[in-house]
């Protein structure tokens, strides 16, 4: 994706229509725009922002309302019913479809102050074959943000609309950057979100929710059990969603322990004590993972077996009960009333000869029906033995073992238990040398909170999987009422199938999510490298992709949270870098499993190596050209020099403005004279 041009028209700074036209060749794909400060730079840049979103990048302590997009000559000439508009027009294209994006705002002026007034807003979108301007079809206006969002994440944004000035990584227009999601769009992982949404993931709007309401019951049972089957998947959401909220806290409280543990491990000063701290630490959490291991195996072997053990006198006194009312067995095995009933209806016996009402055939048959169930329970007696004497085979030796399993989960405490009181009073040892009394009782309380967490969130999980159980039970239930519609087998076999293809595009997905994420850690740690130089310096990204910078130490690698604004850009350089880098090489691997789902994103940048020095300039300035199909620079021009981009340049701008008048204006460089711009 490149974008071609922009025209703004009466936009803060620029009054009436003015036009940039960017580069989209291949060789020289930089743009570069020089001014001095305060003439109107960020201003084109801010234009790129309100076209895509409809807000430009605030400073600290102003809100949106606070900017004045009219410009202030277009606002003198208007008087109490004059109306001014103000609009940008954004065009990209990619390799077959041309995007115009155009956002306008009409404005009254509250005469005779100085204040323009929002009167009315519109955003078109329009869309065209990139080798014929004929076929240009306006995008549905409901259609025009998501489209837009599609194109341009605006989880992004912040990236690649980079303001080395006012960048800030905790938020844009006050909603925190969700990259994940905007990672797996460039990535073409959405598609596969996209998918899964649209079977499952969103309630009774989904595929197979819809398919399932096609699926007719059977009296009051059959209802009785769907709505036990809705109200299992009601309270499996609920516990996802306490395990999500929970999964946030024990975070935190993770990060808190470490910082914590960071602290101490730094701060204490016997080496000898130390040693022997962090040896007693791994034996201690190797006994618990011991004891927890040796705790599940119990309650999975009580949980799986016990229930026959106990059943046992139960089941023997009701088999004896039942043989009582049941008399003597005297049916066909496996034969059911049903199947005498299909005989009588085809009016022969299966031997041949004809079934005549009242006759000794006809009699014979009638009376081994009455010996069949539902009538007699004879069979159904049968099956109730085997399954009695099946349980009965399979704890013979149950007690023992549990007895066994028991004595090795009390054992495992006991030695945790000691290890865990010399682990104590170790720590009082260390405690002597240096008052660590405050962090250690803030440690203990957080891992508390930790175990706490913890506990419930294993509760929680141990409820969905129960619940799973008792849903798939009464889905089989149901499946046994519907199979008696011919028309509910067909629905239920489509059905099965989208559940199919939900779980193989699920287990896709978590397989190219992390073949991704690895591929982006490892990259954007050489990326940093290459641009920065730093050697004591490394960044990773978390799991939710969470740019986190690292500095070395006697310890390792720890991470720092007070980063500067110059160290704040360094790593968002990397990463932007990263994504783009990824992006184009994406494109450029046909044999790609997974489709791209998005284009390569231009990189514009405002004022990037503000607060870098001349060497980072000239790294960074290296590898944009590489890894962008695109870059648009706004900067000063005493930085230029350091850059060496002239020969990657293939269109040039100068901003100038006259000190006597409030609005700027734009001055196409030639191309011999880049290097002196």
């Amino acid at each position: 994706m490149r974008f071609e041009r922009i025209t703004i028209n009466n936009f803060m700074r620029y009054k009436g229509e003015n036009t940039l036209e960017f580069s989209c060749e291949k060789e020289k794909n930089v743009t570069v725009v020089l001014g001095d400060n305060t003439v109107g730079k960020t201003t084109i840049a801010q234009a790129f922002r309100w076209c895509l979103y409809g807000a430009v990048l605030t400073e600290r302590g102003k809100r949106q309302e606070d900017y004045q997009l009219l410009n202030t000559d277009a606002l003198s000439l208007m008087d109490a019913n004059s109306r001014a508009k103000v609009w940008v027009e954004l065009v990209a294209a990619d390799e077959e479809k041309r995007y115009t994006i155009r956002r306008e705002t009409v404005y009254t002026r509250a005469f005779p102050a100085m204040t323009a007034e929002e009167f009315q807003k519109k955003l078109a979108m329009y869309i065209a074959d990139v080798h014929s301007s004929q076929s240009l079809i306006e995008v549905e206006p409901r259609k025009v943000d998501e489209l837009i969002n599609e194109l341009f994440p605006r989880n992004l944004s912040h990236y690649f609309l980079f303001d080395g000035e006012r960048w800030s990584d905790i938020s844009v227009n006050g909603v925190k950057e969700n990259i994940r999601d905007s990672v797996h769009i460039l990535t073409g992982l959405s598609a596969y979100q996209a998918a899964m949404r649209h079977l499952k993931d969103m309630g009774a709007y989904s595929v197979i929710s819809k398919l399932k309401k096609k699926i007719v019951g059977s009296g009051n049972l059959y209802d009785n059990l769907e709505a036990d089957c809705r109200q299992c998947s009601r309270k499996i959401e609920h516990c996802k969603k306490e395990i999500e909220n929970i999964e946030i806290n024990l975070s935190n409280y993770n990060r808190k322990c470490e910082e914590i543990q960071e602290y101490l491990n730094e701060n204490r000063n016997t080496e000898s004590l130390q040693s022997q701290y962090d040896k007693l630490g791994t034996v201690k959490k190797s006994q618990a993972d011991l004891y927890l291991n040796q705790y599940k195996n119990l309650v999975n072997e009580f949980s799986n077996r016990a229930y026959m053990l106990f059943a046992e006198p139960m089941i023997g006194e009701t088999v004896k009960l039942v043989k009582t009312v049941a008399g003597e067995r005297r049916d066909v095995p496996h034969m059911r009333q049903a199947t005498i009933d299909h005989i009588i209806q085809g009016g022969r016996c299966i031997c041949g000869t004809p079934l005549i009402p009242n006759s000794k055939e006809w009699n014979c048959l009638i009376e081994q029906r009455n010996y069949l169930p539902p009538a007699d329970i004879g069979s159904l007696l049968g099956e109730f033995e085997r399954t009695a004497s099946w349980w009965r085979n399979h704890t013979v030796n149950l007690q023992e073992e549990l007895r066994e399993k028991a004595a090795l989960v009390d054992d495992s405490v006991k030695n945790y238990e000691e290890t865990c009181n010399e682990y104590i009073m170790l720590e009082q040892r260390m405690d002597e040398h240096i008052d660590f009394a405050e962090h250690r009782r803030r440690l203990k309380s957080y891992q508390k909170n930790i175990q706490d967490l913890s506990r419930q969130k294993g509760e929680l999980q141990g409820q969905i999987q129960s619940l799973d159980r008792q849903k798939i039970r009464l889905e089989e239930e149901m499946q046994g009422l519907e199979a008696r519609n011919d028309e509910n087998r067909k629905w239920r076999a489509r059905v099965e199938l989208a559940e199919s293809l939900y779980r193989k595009l699920h287990q896709d997905f978590w397989a190219e999510e992390k073949k991704v994420f690895l591929e982006l850690n490892k990259q954007i740690q050489y990326n940093f490298g290459r641009m920065f130089n730093a050697k004591d310096k490394k960044i990773e990204l978390s799991k939710q992709y969470e740019i986190q910078m690292y500095y070395k130490s006697a310890h390792g690698f720890r991470e720092e949270r007070n980063l500067s604004e110059g160290e704040k850009i360094a790593r968002n350089f990397a990463f932007i870098v990263t994504i783009m880098d990824y992006s184009k090489k994406r494109k450029k691997d046909k044999s790609s499993e997974i489709s791209q789902g998005n284009d390569t994103l231009p990189i514009v940048l405002d004022g990037p190596f503000s607060k870098l020095g001349d060497e980072n300039i000239r790294l960074i300035s290296k590898v944009l050209p590489e890894v962008s199909e695109q870059v648009i620079l706004f900067m000063l021009k005493k930085d230029w020099k350091y850059t060496n981009l002239d020969a990657f340049v293939g269109s040039a701008y100068s901003i100038e403005k006259d000190a006597e008048k409030s609005y700027a204006l734009i001055r196409k460089v030639e191309e011999s004279k880049y290097g002196s711009v």
